[in-house]
């Protein structure tokens, strides 16, 4: 059985010239829940380019909950 990874990111969102956004995440390593995986993983960082409408959901300095799953490729 595959084991999961979570982390709590912090948002930073980037609005580009047209109707995107970059949404850029961190950890965030001040959180209790990451407290343990960030003795191991001293960098956690991601970035999506999404529509306008899907950045207009986000707010800077907002957490998430991410789950990385292990996925069987066949």
């Amino acid at each position: 059985m595959a084991s999961t990874l979570t982390a709590v990111v912090s948002a930073y969102k980037i609005p580009q010239s047209d109707d995107t956004a970059t949404l850029n995440f961190s950890a965030d390593y001040q959180s209790e829940e990451n407290k343990e995986w960030a003795k191991y993983t001293p960098a956690l960082s991601f970035s999506m380019h999404v529509l306008k409408e899907v950045a207009d959901k986000v707010e800077n300095g907002q957490k998430f909950l991410v789950t990385f799953t292990p996925r069987e490729v066949a």
